[in-house]
């Protein structure tokens, strides 16, 4: 098992806030990386597809464990690369919060070797940036 994490962030939202805004899955997509198409949601799950190096990758994610205002735990659905467990850690910070994005990987071989890793860390540090930039326009409520 891999595990790949961000940075801790700083926000300005109540821990409250920011874990309504992550557990409705449906307003991932305003985080996702620019090619992520084909985007679908509810608010417990969501999917879309990826092209990495040529080949269409579908991705789903169901919701798996929900802590308001602490956790929101993302794995695999139907349409799975490999097994992998998504965490959104959020802690009180202040006036604001902190989040941290972790995922526990069971990467296949051939998918290390490929470089999935640093892909999934890109894909990681984009949607940190992605919640950050949200925060900071005043965009989650």
């Amino acid at each position: 098992m891999t595990t790949i994490q961000t940075a801790t962030a700083t926000l300005p939202l109540a821990p409250e806030a920011l874990y309504a805004f992550l557990a409705d899955l449906s307003k991932h997509r305003a985080f996702l990386e620019p090619g992520a198409l084909n985007f679908q949601g509810t608010a417990d799950t969501h999917s879309y597809v990826i092209e990495i190096m040529g080949m269409k990758m579908p991705q789903e994610f169901v919701a798996k464990t929900r802590v308001p205002g602490q956790l929101l735990t993302l794995v695999p659905g139907a349409k799975k690369l490999f097994d992998h467990e998504l965490r959104f850690e959020i802690a009180a910070a202040g006036e604001g919060s902190t989040l941290r994005l972790v995922d526990e990987a069971d990467i296949p071989m051939m998918m290390q070797m490929m470089g999935a890793e640093k892909l999934l860390q890109g894909q990681l540090d984009s949607a940190l940036a992605g919640i950050q930039a949200l925060a900071q326009a005043g965009q989650i409520a």
